[in-house]
């Protein structure tokens, strides 16, 4: 076999065992996750078939293919990255807070590191509302409103000051039901959220009409922050063809 067929296999077997691990540390619970096992399969049969005697105009239309599509991938992890810094300037009249999974047991990873950011920035915006946003998944116990306002009060935050969004499915709901909430498009608005979450919610916000919005990213690290810096670059790119960025 030769070196390029190899190489195909061990990315192959690298993308099955990253599903396994990525699956244990979530619980099996991931968005998307599938794309790794059905990646590993085209790999190692690409490797498999760099044996074959096949037409030149074939391998040369994958390799193209394989080309275009990790420079598109770049490219959208370049914009993903450049959101994953992002800090609102204080006195914010609102705070929306980005629903994540809820286990049985509490919020999952990703949400207490959005309640911890939320925590961070509270001094910095002393007049703020804070929006709790999210439905409740058919398998989440709550609604991941109701998982933010209950943590959040937890920890000492007025429930007074906290409204609740638990009717959106996705991102985009979330942002137009908050908006629809806030009612003044012109409102200082920060939208909390993990890293690897921002650029794309600040590009829905402003498609909604959210004027002066700005992002809060929540540190997200460990080994699930690969996968879902991947599915930000499929979440973008499926956007962006229904035109919603």
């Amino acid at each position: 076999m030769s070196t390029l067929g190899i190489v195909y296999i061990v990315a192959g077997a690298a993308c099955f065992l990253y599903y396994i691990l990525i699956g244990l540390y979530s619980r099996f619970g991931l968005s998307i996750s599938w794309i790794w096992p059905a990646l590993g399969a085209v790999l190692v049969a690409a490797g498999l078939l760099t044996r074959a005697s096949l037409p030149h105009w074939l391998r040369m239309a994958w390799r193209c293919l394989l080309g275009a599509g990790l420079a598109l991938v770049i490219a959208l992890e370049c914009l993903v990255i450049s959101g994953m810094h992002a800090t609102a300037p204080a006195g914010m009249d609102y705070l929306i807070v980005l629903g994540a999974s809820v286990y049985q047991d509490g919020p999952s990873p990703a949400l207490t590191r959005r309640l911890n950011a939320v925590m961070a920035v509270l001094d910095d915006h002393p007049d703020a509302v804070i929006i709790a946003s999210g439905g409740q998944g058919k398998n989440e116990p709550v609604s991941e409103a109701k998982c933010i306002r209950d943590e959040l009060v937890k920890r000492g935050v007025d429930e007074s000051r906290i409204w609740l969004e638990d009717k959106s499915t996705d991102t985009r709901e979330n942002i137009e039901n908050c908006k629809a909430m806030i009612g003044d498009p012109g409102a200082a608005v920060a939208i909390v959220t993990n890293n690897y979450h921002v650029w794309r919610s600040l590009r829905l916000a402003k498609k909604a009409g959210l004027t002066n919005v700005h992002g809060i990213a929540a540190t997200y690290t460990g080994p699930t922050l690969f996968h879902f810096m991947i599915r930000e670059a499929v979440s973008i790119t499926v956007h962006a063809l229904r035109g919603r960025l």
